[in-house]
């Protein structure tokens, strides 16, 4: 065969070959490669009834994926056997992630699980806000009045939410609105209320179960100490059954809203709401906070003693007094340390 024959079929040949070869490394880079770029992760929802083709259009939505690499995504889904294993969930495909690895994490059921967490202590105002602007959740307009909110929550429609939620950590899952938050949290609430209820110790001087969650409620913001909390519930029911004061510093806070400075003052304990148990005997009207489990079974199994007074030491426990004269001397020797840091 002629030299220049040869040449030019095997010329063929080579050229066929960097052919193949230049195709199969687009190919391999397309499958392997890095597709998602910069250094933001992309949030993507699964729903059922969705496909290869809805996840390749929202990646080429976000510029991640070219429209004429979109067949491409498809065949890799079809040929690898994934687009037929598909699972329904919330998925983070994270920078550098390939094709490869996305139709993985959508084959094998790597969703994202998230969570939101409603903390003990909140007020309801907080409760909301956290809630209506957290962007994971679909948003209710309903959450915009408190009146119709209430009614969905079976509530009367001037009922106060404060205490109303049961304060926990609580998965989100795709499609979950604030509303629905809202009404599992609430439920919860009065189930796990009214199991502590059903099973409280006698003679306590609550008529409700509400009652007790006013008072969990108070002693949650009283003290963070699990083993006062039980001493200063039993306090809490000696001085309503001899009809004191409750004098507790955290609903006149509560009261103060906005215009508390971060110290009471002896102006504050003189305002003239229901929430100043400084100046009104009894309950406050409403609880103040979301009560712990903790709270709620320091008020409805609390530790009785003679005790009536309480003043915090500096150290975030409190020393407790049973007679007035102990009480001021303890007041006293708080003033004292507290002018020593000074």
């Amino acid at each position: 065969m002629p030299l220049r024959l040869l040449c030019k079929r095997y010329g063929l040949v080579l050229l066929l070959i960097l052919i193949f070869i230049l195709l199969l490394t687009r190919a391999l880079y397309f499958i392997y490669g890095p597709l998602i770029s910069g250094n933001t992760p992309f949030y993507f929802e699964l729903s059922p009834g969705q496909s290869t083709y809805d996840i390749a259009a929202a990646l080429e939505a976000k510029g991640y994926l070219p429209g004429h690499q979109r067949r491409y995504f498809y065949w890799l889904a079809r040929f690898s056997g994934q687009s037929r294993h598909l699972r329904v969930g919330y998925y983070v495909f994270q920078p550098g992630d390939s094709a490869y690895r996305i139709l993985h994490k959508v084959s094998h059921g790597e969703v994202v699980i998230q969570n939101i967490t409603l903390v003990d202590g909140w007020t309801a105002d907080k409760v909301l806000q956290v809630v209506m602007s957290d962007s994971r959740l679909q948003h209710s307009p309903v959450l915009l009045s408190r009146e119709a909110l209430c009614n969905v929550l079976g509530l009367p429609a001037t009922a106060s939410l404060e205490g109303m939620f049961w304060p926990n950590t609580y998965a989100l899952y795709p499609g979950y609105s604030d509303l629905l938050l809202l009404q599992r949290a609430h439920r919860l609430m009065e189930d796990n209320l009214n199991l502590l209820w059903a099973t409280r110790a006698p003679n306590l001087p609550y008529r409700t179960p509400y009652e007790a969650l006013i008072i969990a409620s108070l002693i949650e913001q009283e003290t963070a100490s699990a083993e006062e909390r039980r001493l200063i519930a039993g306090v809490l029911i000696n001085r309503l059954k001899l009809g004191m004061y409750l004098q507790i510093d955290p609903t006149v806070i509560y009261a103060l809203g906005s215009r508390y400075k971060g110290h009471l003052t002896r102006a504050d304990l003189k305002i003239d709401s229901p929430y100043n148990t400084y100046k009104y005997k009894g309950l406050p009207p409403t609880p103040i906070a979301l009560p712990s489990l903790d709270a709620l079974m320091a008020a409805l199994h609390p530790t009785m003693s003679d005790y009536l007074y309480f003043v915090a030491r500096g150290d975030g426990l409190h020393t407790f007094s049973a007679t007035l004269a102990e009480h001021n001397v303890a007041v006293a020797q708080y003033l004292k340390q507290g002018a020593s840091k000074q």
